[in-house]
């Protein structure tokens, strides 16, 4: 909260703080070193003091490296900084550790400190959007209100603004490779699609962006809907935003896939067979328990996006995003359509980025690949393609041949085409489609379908 210090600065008596608890901190530290594993959030910004961040600092740097951290050790730590004169040196080290009774409430002196913090934090952060307000040129209450919650968000997802030396990134980034090495982590969120897996490098992850693109009848919707039922299964929550198709369509498709049961019978009920009802009591019963949840609402902007997403993770944990479809977001001050496209895929890549969570965003193509031999896409389809392009982590064209090949010799097969991987190679994989059930999945392991292109006729899933 390094942005709060100018907004106040030292010396202001009429802002939220607590010289007491921060003193305390101080000295229980400083009495049993140990105490430092029961500071919680507690960091060096918090303090409301600069003698006290400093103080806090060397105490801290002191019993990382394994030295001890007393008021002797400490005031050498300053005099070695020169920090001497700005934190009043050995004798008031001596009287913070004097003042303090003991290291016993030392998670709830840092409790108070990180409150104090929180407070001025929000006291700043409501006067600057007062400001952007007043001075709004031009920009609408919907943008307005996602740059208010752009400024509370370091609250409410416990972050830091600010930039940070690569060391603070290297414990976690070594731990994970560990953790990864010896079975003990997922290396990302797995699809559930064998092929597509090993091709992304174990699936997707927190913070990227990753854009599936066809032409209507593909079964985009159908692949990311199948992608967030296994995260919900494997992981924890999956939130569709479904912009065209209700939820109770999303829901039959569910019934469908995760009950192996046709689509058609689903749809209209006369068409249950007696095998049928065993497998739909199974599946309402899997899916009630199911962590996944899904807003129908129409024409979302950005805004509302971030703002319903945030709620979820704050109510619910969330472990994927999935927007059906781009095209179909609202909001926007540009005239032009691209630049309001581009305004939803970086807002999307932020909101990827700040709830650490993966964001799978489908996206139509131009009807130009129509006229070409070969159709299946490549970048240039992809429509308002700029901003998607640059904007995209991972972007994965989806291609089924039978659909304009009626009598395709790989009919019930697709392709996941990956024409950009930002931290991997291109390529594609290969997935079965049972279109009865408006299923992907794996393939039989060896099968490698040859892939072919002429445009005869289509023959489409009707999904998207």
């Amino acid at each position: 909260m390094n942005a709060v210090e100018n907004y106040f600065g030292d010396g202001a008596i009429d802002v939220p703080h607590s010289i007491e608890a921060e003193q305390s901190v101080l000295g229980a530290l400083m009495i049993d070193n140990d105490s430092i594993d029961r500071i919680g959030a507690l960091q060096q910004e918090h303090f409301f003091r600069y003698e006290h961040r400093i103080i806090f600092e060397g105490a801290t740097k002191l019993i990382a490296v394994g030295r001890s951290a007393d008021a002797v050790t400490v005031y050498e730590w300053l005099q070695a900084h020169g920090h001497v004169e700005k934190t009043g040196g050995l004798p008031y080290l001596n009287s913070i550790v004097q003042s303090t009774p003991g290291s016993a409430n030392m998670a709830r002196y840092a409790e108070i400190v990180v409150e104090r913090a929180k407070l001025r934090y929000i006291m700043a952060a409501a006067d600057k959007v007062s400001a952007e307000v007043q001075n709004r040129n031009g920009r609408t209450a919907d943008e307005l209100t996602a740059f208010a919650q752009s400024q509370f968000e370091p609250l409410s997802e416990g972050r830091t603004d600010g930039p940070k030396f690569i060391g603070t990134f290297l414990s976690p980034v070594v731990t994970q490779m560990d953790q990864e090495h010896h079975g003990n982590a997922p290396l990302a969120t797995a699809t559930g699609y064998r092929e597509l897996d090993f091709k992304l490098g174990g699936g997707v992850r927190g913070g990227d962006l990753i854009v599936v693109a066809a032409r209507p009848s593909m079964g985009k919707t159908a692949m990311a809907q199948g992608i967030a039922e296994y995260v919900a299964q494997t992981q924890g929550t999956a939130l569709i935003f479904s912009l065209e198709m209700p939820g109770t369509q999303l829901t039959q498709r569910a019934i469908a896939r995760q009950g192996s049961i046709q689509l058609r019978s689903v749809r209209n009920g006369s068409h249950m067979t007696d095998a049928d009802w065993p497998k739909l009591t199974n599946v309402v019963s899997y899916l009630s328990e199911l962590p996944l949840m899904i807003d129908e609402t129409p024409g979302l902007t950005m805004a509302e996006i971030a703002s319903r997403a945030r709620s979820v993770k704050r109510k619910h944990g969330l472990k994927l995003i999935v927007v059906d479809y781009l095209q179909l977001m609202t909001g926007g001050t540009d005239e032009r359509h691209d630049l309001r496209i581009a305004s939803y895929s970086g807002g999307l890549k932020m909101l990827a980025k700040q709830l650490d969570v993966p964001v799978i965003a489908l996206s139509q193509l131009n009807r130009q690949l129509e006229q070409r031999p070969n159709k299946r896409p490549i970048m240039a389809d992809l429509r308002d393609s700029g901003a998607i392009e640059q904007d995209a982590d991972t972007i994965i064209f989806l291609y089924r041949d039978e659909v304009y090949h009626e009598d395709s010799p790989e009919a019930g097969t697709a392709e996941a085409i990956i024409a950009k991987q930002r931290n991997g190679a291109l390529g594609t994989a290969y997935l079965a489609f049972i279109h009865e059930q408006a299923k992907f999945g794996d393939l039989a392991m060896g099968y490698y379908p040859q892939p072919r292109s002429a445009p005869v006729k289509s023959r489409g899933f009707n999904d998207d």
